[in-house]
């Protein structure tokens, strides 16, 4: 119930900033705020400090659906509303409010080693063990603090300019400007604005070579300072079920059992090296690449690479010539996908890289698995 209360509440904020919006409200001008962009970055890529707030992201990558992949390309085609209660880097919680009136919701909870996952539709917590080397992007990750860490981060010696402040949640940020340096990326910038006190990001755009930004996260409503503890302990309602997964239980699409090992090398690119743990392995995942301009090798069961491929062909993607099976391709301005499917199983490619080096990826895989 207190879970229903809270999301309520933050559905009434909404509506009464949207009420405010259409009655033509006016929001004050940003106060100018002068900050060195090195200095800004460097404070942004430290600790994180506490927070409580409510966010907005909304994508509009374009990609198609793809089996057992749908919970991510809905985070990059679409609107997602996220609270975060935020009291340290491994002490945290984030909320993706889900229904039409925000009235369910499915929260994640990092209590330093302990990870848990609290399901308010189907009344199921799930306790977490082990940590997976590499998990599939979900909405906690779209929070504009985190965002941002993770774009300087794969940009570290990219160069950022200063941008004009503008008013966020009340407050005026200051803007800094990554514009990277890899021909290879597909993403022409990534423009963030902090608090220019506590280096907090308030908001995030990411943008490709050319065009508009198609991926936007802002905190419209934020507070300083550690969330009540009680709302970092994970509900246990009376009736409700508690189970338990591994790490590589709960991996989904990254998890296939008979997957060969991914290539040490594929388009001029060396696998980077992850770790690998006996609860959390990932057969056949591989990523490839640093920085902005790297891409991810997924293995995946016959039906959803031969769903991937019709997916993708249907959304304008381009066949691809190879000796047996089917490969498609397709290019949105700031990702890159590309699907094979053949014999018992298939590869999918994705990544902020240049359309052709997901092609050549893919030509470079073996050749194993030919229908019988």
């Amino acid at each position: 119930m207190a879970a229903q209360r809270f999301s309520r509440r933050w559905l009434l904020v909404g509506a009464g900033a949207a009420a405010l919006v259409a009655a033509g409200a006016v929001e004050l001008p940003a106060a100018a705020v002068e900050v060195d962009p090195e200095e800004l970055r460097r404070r942004i890529r430290g600790t994180a400090p506490p927070y409580v707030g409510y966010a907005e992201s909304t994508g509009r990558l374009g990609l198609p659906e793809i089996p057992q992949l749908e919970s991510v390309t809905a985070l990059l085609t679409s609107t997602t509303r996220i609270r975060a209660y935020v009291a340290a880097g491994d002490r945290w919680r984030a909320d993706e409010l889900t229904g039409a009136f925000g009235d369910s919701e499915r929260d994640t909870y990092q209590l330093g080693a302990a990870e848990f996952f609290w399901d308010f539709g189907s009344d199921q917590l799930t306790r977490v063990v082990g940590q997976a080397p590499l998990r599939l992007p979900r909405a906690g990750d779209l929070l504009p603090p985190d965002l941002a860490r993770r774009m300087l981060g794969l940009a570290r010696t990219d160069p950022v300019t200063a941008l004009p402040s503008r008013r966020v949640a009340g407050r005026s940020a200051a803007g800094i400007r990554l514009v990277p340096s890899d021909p290879d990326t597909t993403v022409g910038r990534v423009d963030i604005w902090a608090d220019p006190a506590t280096a907090l990001p308030l908001r995030v755009e990411v943008a490709a070579r050319t065009g508009p930004p198609l991926l936007v996260s802002e905190l419209l409503d934020v507070t300083d300072g550690p969330p009540d503890p009680a709302d970092l302990r994970p509900p246990r309602p009376a009736g409700a079920g508690i189970v338990t997964a591994s790490a590589a239980d709960v991996s989904g699409a990254l998890r296939v059992l008979n997957a060969p090992p991914p290539p040490a090398r594929l388009a001029g690119r060396d696998r980077v090296a992850l770790p690998s743990t006996p609860d959390a392995e990932l057969p056949g995942v591989g990523v490839y690449g640093t920085g902005l301009a790297g891409f991810v090798l997924i293995p995946v069961g016959r039906d959803v690479a031969n769903r991937a491929a019709a997916g993708a062909a249907a959304a304008g993607g381009t066949s691809i010539d190879v000796p047996f099976g089917r490969a498609v391709q397709l290019a949105t301005p700031l990702l890159s996908l590309a699907v094979r499917a053949r014999g018992r199983g298939g590869s999918l490619l994705i990544g902020t890289v240049a359309p052709a080096i997901l092609k050549q990826a893919l030509l470079e895989l073996p050749t194993r698995g030919r229908p019988r």
